[in-house]
C-alpha cells in the first residue's frame, strides 16, 4: 500500500507536475530504493485524487526522466541508478554510450543534518555544484538523527545509500556520543565493502595520528586552535584553558594540539588542569572550571562557548569581565549573543565546492592515494575574549 502520509495537492502546479514531484522526492529520499515497484496507478488515483489520465501523464514525466521503468502488465519500478565516468581536465561528467538516462547520485551522510548548523552551508553549496556538474545530491532524513536513537538512525542512512547504489557519499563522523567511535567504524566498513568513494568533511573519524584511507576537506584546525591560544596571549594572558564536551570529534583533538603548540611556544607549560572535557550546561562542571583559575577559555565550538556562557551568567559569572571565551564556527546566533562571541568562521562555500572537486577527482583515479585538502578559517573578534584593560 501507498505511505499514507498526509499530502496536500500544490494549487500553484499542474495536477500531473505536483504528482511527479511528489514521487520524484520520494525517490531521492530513498522512500523508493531501486527496484521497488510504485504504487498501482489505481492507487495512485485515489490517494491524489485526480483522474487516471492524471496519474498516467505524471508516470511517463519520471520515466522520460529515467526515474522509473514501466512493464506492461506488472507495473512502475524505480530504476538503477547507474555509475558515471569524469573526464580530469574539466571535473564535469562524460555519458558513457548508449544509455543517455545514467544519472550520478552523491549522498551526504551527516548527523543531525539541519540541527548541526555549520554543515547546512556546506551541503547546500555541495547542491548548487550538481547543476554544473551533472549529479544528483540525496539529503538523509535528518529528523530522524536525534534523541537515543542516533547511532542506529545515521547508521541506518547509511545502509540506504549503499542499498540505492550511489556513486559517493559525503560524509561528517558522529559524535558526542558514547556509540560514536563504533557507529562510524562499522559506516566506513560498510562503504568500504561497498567500493563506495567516500570524501570525509571536517574531520577524520580516526584520532590524530591515525589517518584512515579516504580522503579529507576541511579547515586547518591545528592552525586555528594555535591562532585562538594566541589571540589571548597576545592580550597579556599568562594562562589559557581548552574545553570540549565528551565524545568530541577528532576536529577538536587537532584544534587542542593547536592550541598545546601556541602555549609552548610562548613558554607556558601546558597543564593537565588546563584541559577540561565535561557538560558546559552542568551548574557544578561550571562552576568547578571557573574556581579552578580559567579566565580565558577556547571552547571546542560555538555551541559549547554559549552553552557556557549561559552557565556561567546564571551563575553570576560575568562575560567578558571575569572571564574571557571563543569559539568555532561563526554560527548565526554568534553574533547575535547578548555578548557577541568571538569565533572562527569556516568559508562554507569554499569547502563544498573543494569537497565536490576531491569527490570528482577521486571517481576519476580511484586507486590514487587519499589525500587531504585544507583550507583557513578566519578569526572575528568580539566582545567576549577581549581582556579588559584595567584587569
Amino acid at each position: 500500500m501507498y505511505n499514507m502520509s498526509i499530502h496536500i495537492m500544490n494549487r500553484s502546479k499542474s495536477k500531473y507536475q505536483t504528482i511527479y514531484d511528489d514521487i520524484k522526492s520520494r525517490i531521492s529520499s530513498g522512500e523508493y530504493l531501486p527496484g521497488d515497484q510504485l504504487p498501482t496507478e489505481v492507487e495512485l488515483v485515489q490517494h491524489y485524487t485526480v483522474s487516471r489520465p492524471t496519474v498516467n501523464k505524471a508516470l511517463s514525466m519520471l520515466q522520460h526522466h529515467g526515474l522509473i521503468r514501466r512493464r506492461s502488465g506488472a507495473g512502475s519500478f524505480v530504476s538503477t541508478p547507474q555509475r558515471r565516468q569524469f573526464t580530469p581536465d574539466k571535473l564535469g561528467p562524460t555519458e558513457p554510450a548508449g544509455d543517455a538516462t545514467k544519472d550520478t547520485y552523491f549522498g551526504l551522510l551527516i548527523p543531525m543534518l539541519g540541527i548541526t548548523e555549520i554543515f547546512e552551508p556546506i551541503c547546500a553549496r555541495i547542491a548548487q555544484q550538481s547543476h554544473t556538474h551533472n549529479f544528483h545530491v540525496l539529503w538523509g532524513d535528518s529528523a530522524a538523527h536525534s534523541g537515543g536513537n542516533i547511532a542506529a538512525d545515521f547508521e541506518r542512512t547509511c545502509m540506504r545509500y549503499i542499498e540505492r547504489g550511489v556513486d559517493g557519499v559525503f560524509f561528517v563522523p558522529l559524535e558526542l556520543t558514547p556509540e560514536s567511535e563504533i557507529t562510524n567504524r562499522r559506516i566506513v566498513d560498510s562503504l568500504r565493502a561497498a567500493k563506495i568513494p567516500v570524501v570525509i568533511l571536517d574531520a577524520d573519524y580516526l584520532r590524530f595520528p591515525e589517518r584512515s584511507e579516504f580522503d579529507l576537506v576541511g579547515i586547518d584546525n591545528i592552525r586555528a586552535g594555535y591562532l585562538a591560544a594566541q589571540h589571548y596571549l597576545e592580550q597579556g594572558a599568562k594562562r589559557v584553558d581548552f574545553l570540549q564536551k565528551p565524545h568530541s570529534a577528532c576536529t577538536v583533538t587537532l584544534r587542542e594540539r593547536g592550541f598545546g603548540m601556541a602555549l609552548r611556544d610562548a613558554g607556558i607549560e601546558a597543564e593537565p588542569g588546563y584541559y577540561h572535557t565535561g557538560d558546559p550546561s552542568d551548574h557544578e562542571f561550571v562552576r568547578s572550571l571557573v574556581q579552578s583559575g580559567a579566565s580565558e577559555i577556547v571552547a571546542a565550538n560555538d555551541v559549547t562557548a554559549a552553552e557556557f556562557m549561559f552557565t556561567a551568567d546564571s551563575l553570576g559569572v560575568n562575560v567578558p569581565s571575569d572571564l574571557r571565551i571563543l569559539g568555532f564556527d561563526d554560527v548565526k546566533y554568534a553574533r547575535f549573543a547578548r555578548i557577541p562571541l568571538t569565533t572562527f568562521r569556516q568559508p562554507c562555500a569554499e569547502l563544498g565546492d573543494l569537497a565536490v572537486e576531491t569527490m570528482l577527482s577521486r571517481i576519476n583515479e580511484p586507486d590514487r592515494p587519499p589525500i587531504t585538502v585544507t583550507t583557513h578559517a578566519d578569526l572575528i573578534v568580539r566582545a567576549s575574549s577581549l581582556i579588559q584593560p584595567n584587569r
